[in-house]
């Protein structure tokens, strides 16, 4: 094959590159594109099939076209669509939402509603993940279809009290020492205190008087705690950590239906939503879509710290959510608690033991809320429809495994009444869905 080849760009797909087709029909995938732009790009990987490429210049550029933010865009991983304007993000994300649904789940395209723009386009992200560069201690991304390091010292995605530690850390001489043993480093926003809390991954075990130097370094870090082995990290390293270093997140009473704002605590590393506006959002709807009645019991099989579930339970008072994760169960617990829903019970089990369990004891739930890892829930399939009775909301951060999981659930009796796309993550090709199911009569 010759590596340099002229196209024209169909569409985006999956994944966020361009689409395209070589004379002989072979598909062809190329990032940082627009449908409608012809390409001269060099074939990098021949897969039989179909290949990958990479821009070499952009012969007809659309109008749309914008010069990115970033510096790193185009190497680093975590963008997609810097160069779309955030309007035509939301149009190609919700026409490839609908392409998807439909190619592998067999979903009609009227089912899915439309989808729920994010009030920030830029800094938006409460959490980051990065890897550690271990020549320089930088923070970084991997590069686009690689497994090397892109080293950055600032990122559009994420707060400002995220980005300082991102740029002073590198050069604090106890964050040089500790380093090199150093694997992952997760900080993550407390947006009630506008504070960070650093969470990493270690070989060795750091003196406590390196933790403490980078603590009086950074006067925006709330909490250092790092992971060796074991249940748990060990922490808080603080001189004042309130919460126990946990991460506070609001919930203002229009959201949970109580007389009062409250908040979500959160340990370090236990799973939230990187965009608390959206996830407000998508709380609401959830909400509205359940309809919980004040005698109905709600039951979520992936719960964390309550999310989803105490917001529901709200209403009638009662509710049960599982969890793998002992620390979310705990911090849900202690939300229930400070929100006054003691009718509410949280247990640390894999949600096909509840459902077995549940079906055990001949319970059922009215509404049942599923908010899996990105592979899905198709496990769990088979028993749902012994403890959902009715309501089923299938909250999905995964297309394709979301179009799977319908596709199955339509054949155990399962009704798909809407679907709503939240824009959870702007400048990638992400995002969040709800699906709202109900079983058949």
């Amino acid at each position: 094959m010759t590596p340099e080849r002229e196209v024209l760009i169909e569409k985006l797909v999956h994944g966020g590159e361009g689409l395209a087709r070589l004379p002989d029909g072979q598909v062809i995938f190329v990032p940082d594109v627009i449908p409608g732009e012809r390409v001269r790009v060099k074939i990098t990987q021949d897969r039989g099939d179909y290949a990958l490429a990479q821009v070499l210049d952009i012969l007809e550029p659309s109008s749309k076209r914008k010069s990115p933010l970033c510096e790193y865009f185009g190497s680093c991983g975590g963008c997609q669509f810097q160069h779309l304007p955030y309007e035509d993000q939301l149009r190609e994300k919700l026409q490839i939402f609908k392409e998807t649904l439909s190619r592998l789940g067999k979903i009609e395209e009227d089912l899915i509603k439309g989808i729920s723009p994010s009030p920030k386009d830029f800094h938006y992200r409460n959490r980051l993940q990065f890897h550690v560069h271990q020549e320089t201690g930088a923070l970084g991304f991997l590069k686009r279809r690689s497994h090397d390091l892109v080293p950055v010292r600032y990122c559009h995605l994420t707060t400002a009290e995220i980005n300082e530690v991102l740029a002073r850390l590198p050069e604090i001489p106890a964050w040089k020492r500790l380093h090199p043993y150093i694997k992952r480093v997760n900080l993550g926003l407390s947006p009630l205190e506008n504070k960070v809390v650093m969470l990493f991954w270690t070989k060795v075990p750091p003196r406590d008087e390196d933790l403490y130097e980078i603590l009086s370094e950074i006067s925006v870090l709330k909490a250092i705690f790092y992971w060796v082995r074991g249940p748990k990290p060990e922490g808080p390293y603080s001189s004042e950590a309130p919460f126990k270093g946990r991460r506070l997140f609001p919930a203002p009473q229009e959201i949970t239906g109580l007389k009062k704002d409250q908040y979500f605590l959160a340990s370090a590393g236990a799973f939230t939503q990187a965009n608390w506006d959206i996830n407000l959002a998508l709380i609401s709807y959830v909400k509205k879509m359940a309809g919980v009645q004040p005698e109905e019991k709600v039951l979520d099989l992936h719960c964390g710290i309550g999310n989803f579930l105490l917001p529901l339970a709200v209403s009638s008072g009662k509710g049960l959510g599982v969890d793998t994760d002992h620390r979310a169960i705990s911090d849900g617990r202690e939300n229930a608690l400070n929100w006054g829903l003691n009718g509410v019970e949280l247990r640390v089990s894999s949600a096909i033991e509840a459902l077995i369990d549940l079906f055990k004891e001949a319970e059922s739930f009215p509404v049942v809320i599923l908010d899996p890892p990105r592979g899905g829930c198709k496990e769990i399939l088979r028993f749902l429809p012994d403890v959902a009775c009715d309501r089923l909301i299938y909250v999905s951060c995964d297309p394709p495994s979301l179009a799977r999981d319908l596709r199955l659930l339509r054949e155990k009796g399962f009704l798909i009444e809407e679907i709503m796309a939240f824009d959870m993550f702007p400048q990638t090709f992400h995002l969040e869905s709800a699906t709202l199911l109900r079983r058949k009569s």
